[in-house]
């Protein structure tokens, strides 16, 4: 179990989920025919904060001494490492203000542009976790068009159809912007998975994959096709959330399996 990188997978899968979820109800309340009220939004901004603490949460177990962990940052100027700590204590503290606020004021102007602050930092932040991975050229199942695509994906995926359904729930029927978020949540899921497996080396055979497909890409396709209908359901949410988390253990397993890793 240790090749699958436990702690880094929840920890990039439920931290991009956050993210996308942020993204997504951002542009939905500014843009999208349908708005949430004020209970209806700050309990959306509740729902993704937690999930993003608890992705940033999960990368501690992932060190060896957590209490050491300012030490990651020492490289900054030469090191994604230290960049990507940094960029996380940053999108927390920013997610932190915007929820405080959405809960303050949730009618307040400044709640939706610190929304689109909170999300930019976000993207800034999974930018940066694949450049991580990316930037390991001796690894071609990382250093590929295919990481950065693929973390991105889980965020607009994830977060898209999250909020969809909460829209779904409360107003009867689909968000036109939720519904095109999906969609390019879809197409950057198929189009990273094709970039990765065909790269020598990737694990095609693997349950885990199969799973990634049906659970992320079958499930989106269905909900979204639903979701017109003005049916939803949070179980898509839950059932596409562990296709990535399939995905993310592949990612890790494919490389972390091999010997020698350097």
């Amino acid at each position: 179990m240790e090749h699958y990188e436990l702690p880094l997978v929840f920890f990039t899968v439920f931290a991009q989920w956050g993210i996308g979820g942020v993204l997504a109800l951002t542009l939905c309340q500014n843009f999208g025919t349908l708005k949430f009220d004020a209970k209806q939004y700050r309990l959306l901004a509740l729902l993704f904060w937690v999930i993003t603490v608890l992705g940033s949460l999960a990368s501690l177990a992932h060190l060896g001494t957590p209490t050491g962990a300012y030490r990651s940052m020492a490289g900054l100027g030469i090191s994604w490492l230290s960049r990507e700590v940094v960029a996380f204590i940053v999108l927390n503290a920013v997610i932190f203000c915007w929820l405080a606020l959405c809960w303050l004021k949730p009618g307040h102007p400044g709640a939706n542009l610190l929304g689109g602050v909170t999300a930019l930092v976000g993207l800034v932040s999974i930018f940066v976790t694949s450049q991580v991975y990316y930037q390991m050229a001796l690894h071609s199942l990382w250093h590929t068009i295919a990481t950065p695509l693929g973390f991105l994906a889980t965020a607009v995926l994830l977060g898209f159809m999250s909020v969809a359904v909460a829209g779904g729930y409360w107003h009867k029927s689909s968000s036109t912007t939720c519904n095109a978020g999906i969609v390019i949540g879809i197409v950057l899921t198929a189009g990273g998975l094709w970039f990765r497996y065909h790269v020598p080396g990737a694990d095609a055979s693997s349950p885990l994959l199969w799973w990634q497909l049906f659970a992320s890409i079958c499930i989106a396709v269905w909900g979204i096709s639903r979701l017109n209908y003005g049916q939803q359901s949070w179980v898509w949410v839950v059932l596409m959330a562990t296709g990535e988390l399939a995905g993310r253990m592949l990612f890790y397993s494919n490389v972390m399996s091999g010997v020698p890793w350097f």
